[in-house]
């Protein structure tokens, strides 16, 4: 790198005249320290040294070094809240290269004693990808079955209240203040949005119901799928950039179970509750079977995830939704919010 550098510092002066006159770049000390300054924003790392490159090597390491899809998140959106930050780092982490983040060789420039070298983040690269990320994750207006939908209004969940308090899906169970474990949470591997809330849950864990209803699916027969089937279904959905709904229904979300709970919950809405990637269903959990808040009729697990159709027991969890219906569409509650009204409205939810 040094050798290449001094051919273009050749070639700089044989096609142009020395700097002499005073500049940003120049001093009219002949003895320069070799130096590095990294901007605020950490796009440009600037060297200052002699025509001899002294240090230039050790320097350039440094300069080179790529900075952090948080820096480039701070630029965009400053404001947006640490929980929300972390979820959009591991987002650009898995479907971006950290090859944009990496300064390289923007400008060099020779004055009458020194020589100064530019290194800059290639913004017109990476800043359109993490300006379209945050925009996907800001704003989540789309309903969750585009098919049905008939020009419904996402409603303001902040000022829904249940009319009935919800109970936990499970004992000892907590809403996780993570945001990649909430609604809105982009998912890379299968192009597409967290609906509902993972619950951090062992596997076997016991699982209830949250509100009375009556069973309209229980998965009983549930066989997982082979692994390389599940693969090759989720590139046809990267293809599409999203989850289409019979991906999504017959094959992430496992051994499920869905409960109807009517026009009792939300006032104008009708409510289903969602329990996925369970290892067990009660035998008597069959469509038409009135459940009452708190009957616990399954077990957790990891049904519908790789590990699952690896024969493992990984990542085991609880995934709940909950899904209000109106006259023109449907909607995950927390649909659209930013994080600051999303947990404070999920916790809302459940009768502690």
């Amino acid at each position: 790198m040094k050798q290449y550098l001094f051919l273009l510092l050749a070639a700089f002066a044989a096609c142009t005249k020395s700097i002499h006159s005073p500049t940003p770049g120049d001093t009219s000390d002949k003895s320069i320290t070799p130096s590095l300054i990294i901007s605020e924003d950490r796009l440009t790392a600037t060297i200052t040294t002699d025509p001899l490159l002294s240090e230039f090597d050790s320097l350039s390491t440094i300069a080179k070094q790529p900075i952090s899809w948080e820096d480039l998140i701070n630029i965009v959106q400053p404001e947006l809240h640490d929980s929300s930050k972390v979820m959009a780092v591991d987002f650009f982490a898995a479907t971006l290269t950290n090859l944009l983040l990496g300064r390289s060789l923007e400008r060099l420039e020779k004055y009458s004693h020194n020589v100064v070298i530019t290194y800059s983040v290639d913004t017109s690269a990476v800043m359109p990808h993490i300006r379209n990320g945050l925009s996907k994750m800001g704003s989540i207006t789309q309903p969750i079955e585009p098919l049905f939908d008939r020009g419904g209004h996402i409603p303001d969940f902040s000022l829904l209240s249940p009319s009935i308090q919800l109970l936990l899906p499970g004992e000892d169970l907590n809403v996780p203040r993570k945001a990649s474990r909430l609604p809105n949470a982009p998912r890379a591997y299968r192009s597409g949005i967290h609906r509902g809330i993972d619950f951090f849950s062992n596997w076997g864990t016991p699982v209830k119901a949250v509100a009375d209803g009556i069973i309209i699916r229980s998965d009983l027969n549930y066989e997982e799928v082979p692994a390389d089937f599940r693969v090759e279904i989720l590139k046809r959905a990267a293809k599409l950039d999203r989850t289409p709904s019979d991906i999504f229904n017959a094959v992430l979300l496992g051994k499920a179970v869905v409960i109807d709970h009517g026009f009792n919950l939300f006032p104008g809405f009708r409510s289903i509750t969602i329990y996925a990637h369970l290892s067990n269903i009660n035998s008597n959990i069959k469509p038409g079977y009135n459940i009452k808040a708190g009957d616990i009729f399954a077990q957790s697990g990891n049904t519908g995830t790789l590990p699952s159709t690896m024969g493992t027991r990984g990542e085991s969890h609880l995934h709940w939704e909950l899904i209000l219906q109106d006259t023109n569409g449907e909607y995950y509650f927390g649909q659209n919010m930013p994080y600051e009204k999303l947990y404070p409205s999920l916790k809302s939810l459940f009768n502690n």
